[in-house]
């Protein structure tokens, strides 16, 4: 630090006992006391924001430069653990209890075996069946395309989107459709039923923090489908066409993609209904595919290939163990003490510290298990508040989903081959839309006619 002079005086700082940067002059006159200036502790909040801002400005840089997204979010991990002063050796102890974890192994399992069943369904062609059978449909590709991933994402599952990311694949075989909208157009529908569907952990996690009751969850947090839907339409489905001269039969369309679905079927009601572990589920489902239809050897080799892949593996360490050293170094609870500190309104402070919790974590369970903790005292402490409680998802969900630590993002890129960034700027107005216009319906009584 450059040290200011006044008549030929200098003047020097130090810390004081009590943790304030203190001005205190050199020389002859040292002897004076020391003048506090401002508290440590008040920076520090504030500069462990700026800093988590630079890690999300080099992973953008990264991608960018088309630096692999397994590469990119390790490297980030590791960065945001240095820059927080994150031990070494437990951030080694971090990655070595993720790589031995139960959720680690089961999660890269799943991810390869959904890749081998979706590469084996296309090899024997299932799911050129299933295209002309969606096709069928009245509303034909728009219909399937917005109606397939959700169907997929009733079940919850990791790195779902993967499973739908196959269908709505031949369902826009047409060139002129880029991947990096297919991608966009696939994530975003395959999240549409999360605002109200029960079973989903966020939803459950949500009743076990706050209280409120998973029905009330559920129907107060629907509107945002609904504009998800409408949003949905005007950005994605209106720029799909139909082939001219498709015949509409629904009822043959709605047999063939029972009979080309009836593999994923199996998949998510031996998961749902069993409650095994969905890598399980999928190797049953794949090998009473292979059982039934006895494909050529080809086939099955081209499937195991796609799906025993190692940039699979290092991409799902990749995302978790940014999310590990994310949750090593604290950096949520400080924004919240930089949210506080400030004295920010209720509902900047529940906004800031729920997308902060969304884009850090990428996961509804965790950014809802996360943020909503943090914020008690605002949401449900001493007592329910519904709108606040509606605002809080609404902020954490529009993080998640532009979360490049989010799962179901990063596969469905990775299956595409497309490019990230593209496929951010295909869909971050809608996103941004959903924001803007929740937090409209928010501003209304709904919250309070939903829950008195």
């Amino acid at each position: 630090m450059s040290l200011p002079r006044k008549r030929g005086h200098s003047y020097r700082y130090r810390v004081s006992s009590q943790g304030f940067y203190v001005k205190q002059p050199a020389g002859l006159i040292s002897y004076l006391p020391a003048v506090d200036i401002y508290p440590i502790s008040a920076l520090l909040p504030v500069m462990a924001t700026l800093k988590l801002i630079l890690v999300f400005i080099l992973i953008l840089i990264a991608l960018r430069k088309k630096v692999s997204v397994g590469v990119t979010l390790f490297g980030a991990g590791v960065l945001t653990a240095l820059l927080y002063q994150v031990d070494i050796p437990d951030l080694l102890d971090g990655y070595w209890e993720l790589i031995k974890s139960r959720r680690f192994i089961s999660l890269t399992a799943a991810i390869c075996l959904i890749t081998m069943l979706g590469a084996l369904l296309k090899e024997i062609g299932f799911l050129s069946r299933l295209t002309e059978s969606c096709r069928g449909l009245w509303g034909g590709r728009r219909t399937a395309t917005a109606m397939l991933p959700p169907l997929v994402g009733m079940m919850p599952m990791p790195g779902g989107s993967l499973l739908s990311a196959p269908l709505v694949d031949n369902v826009l075989s047409d060139p002129k459709y880029t991947p990096h909208f297919k991608c966009a157009v696939n994530y975003y529908f395959r999240h549409v039923i999360e605002h109200f569907w029960p079973i989903y952990p966020g939803m459950i996690v949500t009743e076990a923090i706050t209280g409120l009751p998973i029905a009330t969850v559920a129907l107060l947090q629907s509107p945002l489908a609904v504009i998800m839907l409408i949003l949905g339409f005007v950005f994605f489905l209106r720029r799909i066409t139909n082939a001219a001269g498709e015949r509409k039969d629904t009822m043959r369309s709605l047999y063939g993609i029972i009979s080309a679905l009836w593999p994923m079927a199996i998949a998510i009601a031996v998961y749902g209904i069993l409650k095994i572990e969905l890598s399980l589920a999928v190797l049953a489902a794949f090998l009473i595919l292979v059982l039934v239809r006895r494909p050529h050897w080809h086939s099955i080799s081209v499937s195991l290939k796609k799906g025993l892949s190692y940039k699979l593996i290092f991409l799902v360490f990749g995302i978790l163990s940014f999310q590990t050293a994310i949750h090593l170094s604290g950096a949520v609870e400080l924004l919240q003490q930089v949210s506080i500190r400030y004295g920010l309104p209720a509902e900047l402070v529940i906004i800031i510290v729920c997308f902060a919790s969304g884009i850090l974590t990428g996961m509804y369970a965790a950014y809802v298990a996360l943020g909503y903790s943090l914020l008690a005292g605002f949401l449900y402490q001493p007592e329910i508040i519904p709108s606040h409680i509606f605002l809080a998802f609404l902020s954490g969900y529009v993080g998640m989903m532009l979360s490049p630590a989010h799962l179901c993002l990063i596969v469905t890129n990775e299956y595409f081959k497309s490019d990230l960034l593209k496929v951010y700027r295909t869909m971050v107005i809608p996103f941004l839309l959903l924001g803007v216009i929740g937090y409209l319906i928010y501003l209304t009584p709904w919250a309070s006619l939903v829950y008195p």
